[in-house]
């Protein structure tokens, strides 16, 4: 309890410690039986629970041995400098085991003669951190040993955002993949919690009010590999707005994410009337599912309206047909004509695009007439409304324009000309018949967003998923300004609309020279961020304190990769859109393999025949394969890059396709010559070459495996830029004690029989 009362008085003073506590592993005794391979996890249940920024931790887990003869082990827990455990427990068939508590510069060293006894890199990466070591135990084949730890930390908190972390990393030395794996996240605030985020995994998020929010990531035969973060927020405004910050060197740009999230108490309010056409598809080939399932969406979205908005119906095939000229009421009576029209159509016909987007369009155009209810209650004549609405197109085709105006051009022309309202227009392709490039177009100039839809999959769920998404706009036509920072290459380049339940996650570049603002002694330069929009009919702004730390922020790093996968997604959208050029090749190489974004059209990067120094090699194929993403107009290729596309540039964390799924795999999308019906299955592909270790990849070439940083370099050709150095001599443990712990990340990464190139603090080492 001791070191738990120097944390809280850290705390008191404004100093919050990183809650960077790693789950335990054990490690055999014997110096022959490396870390990792014996053993597995059966199952991996934490309970966190977080009160006036005081995280409790609970972990019950439960191992066994793989092997045929009984192995003695111990049991480590990591902890990083300034981590507070009040309790430990380790139970083994009933018997409780003690556990010794090690400061940093003891911990080293028990974590230096563990690896250099095992010749295993594997513990380097906790190297500088704490520890918790229980004594020996002996664990029997097939018979699970339970360990139950409980502690307390205080959590981080930065720019009003309080930070829960959770590291499962230490997963990884498990042989098999875990039964069942369960982290939940309970937390309790003194205001209206309005923010809750994750950039390391997908969490179910129950509201139990709007000061109670369960977060749950729950996953079975799973191997977890990342740390799992959560951000929460809370705020007393109508709209929050949370701004952290990423600079990994101070004379560079540094990165930011920023989050808008509506107060959850806005649920109560009176929605925002707004203004919803959905103009579909009913040719030949929607015949059978694909119709009956938008019928269904169509209706779920009319009987789902608010009392104030305003709807139109508009069907088309070679022929269009619309329920309405105008905007209408949502009255039960017009829902109920327009069901009624619903229910008439079928699937016949050719497919004319340029005249449904022009009706739906025109619809906004035309007057829109309401009657007026005489004191009498009977309906007198009718008025004129103006159009100040929200507007939302609803989109949907399977298939190329074949009836009327075909050309893409014209069809944009059309649909720019007739959208005078500034309508967001959201698309959905449904099936591999539909022209990429032009939804991709219509939803670009548009301000909406595109989606597409599976051949097998179901198309309700799609629709009525986004619709319930914008059902309630809270505030409209956002916009950002950060007075004295300059901001760029930010995404989603235009915010949009803001909606209930939802949260706008941005990402982004800002300038490294803030000097002209002043410095605090903290180290921070603090300025306003400005969110402006249409909020309650009115032309709002709203304003919130920001910080710039002209220091690395720990833990933060997941801000930068965030921002290179929506980087490489938009400039894929501009290869798809416009065309390749030189210049968004090289940009789209060098952040692929800085980080290691592997899709269909940078997998040659993994490739291990491709020279990484061999810059015109490199860009050929480069060439080759942005090329193929160009040409890719219809069909299941182009589909699948659609759908990639959209994953980059929507993405809110880092998800799979960056994820280490082993030592020595990664998991990415399926590259090369995929099936359609692997693709359908949602496959990935296991891609040996390549390592995920923190924010930079590391590639095979042979037996030698070279991080990003080293990529420009040829073990042959530069031979004379390189020092080797022996793996577990005096000069790389100096090397270690030197590294940062992202650094020992990647050097723990090494497996036997392996050569690893990298660049440390400005010198190229081949370590073997």
């Amino acid at each position: 309890m001791r070191n738990y009362r120097i944390l809280i008085t850290a705390s008191v003073l404004g100093i919050f410690t990183t809650t960077l506590f790693a789950d335990g592993l054990i490690v055999p005794v014997r110096p022959d039986v490396r870390v990792r391979g014996q053993w597995a996890v059966e199952y991996h249940h934490v309970d966190i629970r977080v009160r006036d920024q005081v995280a409790s931790v609970s972990i019950d887990q439960k191992f066994v041995n793989l092997g045929s003869g009984m192995i003695e082990v111990e049991y480590l827990f990591p902890v990083p400098p300034d981590a507070a455990i009040d309790s430990m427990t380790l139970v083994v068939n009933g018997k409780e085991f003690t556990a010794k508590l090690l400061q940093a510069d003891e911990a080293r060293r028990i974590y230096e003669e563990i690896v250099r006894k095992k010749k295993d890199p594997a513990l380097l990466e906790y190297a500088g951190f704490g520890l918790l070591r229980s004594r020996a135990f002996p664990l029997e084949p097939g018979k699970p040993a339970r360990v139950q730890v409980t502690y307390k930390q205080i959590c981080r908190k930065d720019a009003g955002a309080v930070e829960v972390w959770y590291p499962l990393n230490t997963e990884k030395f498990s042989a098999r993949n875990i039964n069942d794996v369960r982290v939940t996240v309970d937390i309790k605030a003194d205001a209206d919690i309005a923010a809750v985020y994750s950039p390391s995994h997908s969490l179910d998020v129950q509201r139990q009010n709007p000061r109670h929010v369960i977060a749950t990531y729950h996953e079975k035969d799973a191997l977890p590999t990342t740390d799992i973060q959560v951000f929460y927020k809370t705020s007393g405004d109508d709209v929050a707005a949370t701004f952290l910050t990423h600079q990994p060197h101070a004379s560079k740009d540094g990165y930011f994410l920023m989050l808008v999230s509506p107060n959850p108490r806005l649920k109560d309010a009176k929605p925002m009337p707004k203004d919803v056409v959905v103009v579909f598809d009913h040719s030949g080939s929607m015949a059978g599912d694909k119709l009956r399932q938008t019928k269904q969406a169509v209706e779920y979205i009319l009987k789902h309206l608010n009392p104030e908005d305003r709807f139109n119906v508009v069907a088309y095939n070679d022929g269009v047909e619309s329920f309405s000229k105008c905007l209408l009421p949502a009255k039960e009576k017009n829902i109920t004509e327009a069901l009624d029209m619903l229910d008439r159509i079928d699937a016949t016909g050719g497919t004319n695009i340029a005249e449904a987007l022009q009706t739906g369009l025109g619809s906004l155009k035309a007057k829109i007439k309401e009657h007026i209810t005489l004191p009498s209650g009977k309906p007198g004549p009718w008025r004129e409304m103006p159009n100040t609405n929200p507007t939302y197109i609803i989109f949907l085709t399977d298939g190329l324009p074949t009836v009327g105006v075909t050309d893409e051009k014209s069809i944009l022309k059309t649909a720019s000309e007739y959208n005078q309202w500034n309508a967001r227009i959201f698309t959905f392709g449904v099936g591999y018949d539909v022209n990429v490039p032009l939804l991709d177009k219509l939803t670009e100039q548009n301000g909406g967003r595109g989606d597409y839809v599976k051949p097998r999959e179901p198309v309700e769920a799609k629709v009525t998923a986004l619709y319930n998404k914008i059902r309630n706009p809270v505030m409209t036509n956002l916009s950002v300004e950060i007075p004295g920072v300059r901001i760029r290459d930010m995404y989603p380049r235009k915010l949009g609309d803001l909606f209930e339940g939802d949260q706008i996650v941005v990402a982004g570049r800002y300038d490294s020279k803030l000097n002209h603002l002043p410095l605090r002694e903290n180290g921070e330069i603090h300025t306003q961020l400005i969110v402006k929009g249409k909020y309650q009919d009115k032309e709002k702004v709203f304003e919130y304190p920001v910080a710039f730390s002209i220091f690395q922020r720990r833990g933060y790093d997941f801000i930068e990769k965030l921002w290179a996968m929506r980087r490489v997604g938009y400039l894929m959208d501009q290869v798809q859109l416009h065309g390749k050029t030189k210049e968004v090749e090289d940009e789209i190489i060098r952040l692929s393999r800085q980080y290691g974004i592997m899709t269909p059209y940078t997998s040659f990067l993994a490739d291990e025949t491709t020279n990484l120094a061999e810059s015109p090699e490199v860009r050929r194929r480069a060439r080759e394969s942005l090329g193929r993403l160009y040409h890719a107009k219809s069909g299941g290729v182009a589909h699948r890059g659609a759908v990639m596309r959209k994953g980059l540039n929507q993405a809110v964390f880092l998800d799979e396709s960056l994820k280490t799924s082993a030592p020595g795999e990664a998991m990415g999308q399926m590259v090369g010559n995929t099936s359609d019906l692997a693709y359908e299955a949602d496959k990935k592909e296991s891609v040996g070459n390549l390592r995920q270790v923190g924010n930079q990849a590391v590639y095979r070439r042979g037996k030698v495996w070279v991080a990003a940083n080293a990529a420009k370099l040829d073990p042959a050709k530069d031979k004379d830029k390189i020092q080797v150095v022996e793996r577990f001599s005096k000069t790389y443990f100096n090397l270690i004690r030197a590294n940062t712990v992202a650094e020992n990340q990647v050097l723990a990464s090494q497996q036997p029989e392996e050569e690893l190139l990298i660049t440390l603090r400005g010198r190229a080492y081949l370590i073997r």
